[in-house]
């Protein structure tokens, strides 16, 4: 496993990245205090030997009396000569996923390090950046809105006078007759002429089975692979490569065999009726149109097995403005009527042009 020397910052001083291998701060030869943080500041893989095997020793200990940092393979303390007891304060060994280990250590270089109590931090920026952002969004979307109804209601006035009509009226003839039909049902009131056996739908029958061949793809695993999952802080001012084990797959086709369900249509029959039956059946239309102001349903001559059905009717304005531009409204006949042929209006025009409403001046 890969062993990498760490960094640690003095928090006496404020001198930043100070060797893993160095128990004293290099700047005021202050021992590294008990939960010193380590932290890799580069690839700083370990080849030498030497290293290596300092890395192995285990955990620093902290010595009660004089507070200085000592290899675990040592049982005296190197600056007093006090012995090392069982309640002496060791570094802690800590793991960490490859996202998690730390890259920076405590001190930064613009704050004091003799300030042991956290500082309020100015989250004012913090804050101003959603705030921001959901002021930019709301804009956007006034903008938006606002592109709409100009659009829509955007448009301009143009004074326009009456310059014709048109209009058409329809009714439909309904004859009351005998009609001859077909169905699956014989319906209320109809006398039945024939009937036969036909075929009304199709079932869908499980006839037998085919045996039928398939390539099948599936993931199996064909071993086992080694990486490297975190790193592992071994409280000495040195990380190592934690490994973790992970399958290996690969994708293989096999060939198999299934039984496929064939199916027969099965065809089902019901009675057809023919029969005959008395109804109301549209025969015409009558329609009248014209370009005047005099609208008129058209003549309705009917037979005494006749009836009038039902009726449609439409009418249009037209609008010339004073650029030689025609529009056209449909209304209802009341508000129709009430337009005289040379009538100044004001017409509300949007932003494509569009007729949307019209005043009287």
């Amino acid at each position: 496993m890969a062993v990498k020397e760490g960094r640690w910052d003095c928090q006496y001083c404020g001198t930043t990245g100070n060797l893993g291998r160095h128990r004293q701060c290099q700047n005021c030869s202050r021992s590294r205090p008990e939960d010193t943080k380590f932290y890799i500041a580069d690839d700083a893989e370990v080849t030498d030997k030497r290293l290596q095997k300092l890395a192995k020793v285990g955990p620093d200990w902290v010595c009660e009396f004089c507070g200085t940092s000592n290899a675990a393979d040592i049982s005296v303390c190197g600056s007093c000569g006090a012995a090392r007891e069982s309640s002496s304060p060791v570094q802690g060994v800590k793991d960490y996923g490859l996202d998690e280990v730390p890259t920076t250590g405590d001190m930064t270089l613009d704050e004091d390090p003799r300030k042991s109590e956290a500082q309020p931090t100015d989250t004012s920026k913090k804050r101003m950046l959603p705030v921001a952002v959901i002021v930019g969004i709301a804009i956007v979307a006034i903008i938006c809105l606002a592109a709409v109804a100009f659009l829509i209601f955007g448009g301009r006035d143009s004074d326009a006078s009456v310059s014709g009509y048109q209009w058409e009226r329809s009714f439909e003839v309904e004859a009351f007759q005998t009609v001859n039909e077909e169905d699956w049902e014989l319906p209320a009131g109809a006398r039945l002429l024939s009937q036969k056996e036909e075929i009304h739908h199709y079932d869908q029958i499980l006839d037998h089975y085919e045996t039928r061949q398939r390539q099948v793809e599936e993931r199996v695993q064909t071993g086992t692979e080694s990486y490297v999952c975190g790193q592992r802080d071994l409280g000495n001012g040195f990380f190592e490569d934690i490994q973790c084990e992970r399958p290996i797959y690969e994708t293989q086709v096999r060939t198999e065999s299934y039984e496929e369900p064939i199916y027969r249509d099965e065809p089902v029959y019901q009675p057809l009726y023919t029969y005959e039956i008395d109804k109301w059946i549209v025969v015409r239309t009558e329609n009248s149109q014209g370009s005047d102001h005099s609208p008129y349903w058209p003549r309705a001559d009917l037979n005494n097995d006749e009836r009038q059905g039902e009726s449609q009717e439409s009418y249009i304005v037209f609008f010339t403005d004073a650029d030689g531009e025609t529009y056209e409204w449909e209304t209802t006949l009341d508000e129709w009527q009430q337009f005289e042929q040379g009538q100044k209006v004001i017409l509300k025009l949007n932003a494509l042009r569009e007729l949307s409403d019209i005043e009287f001046p």
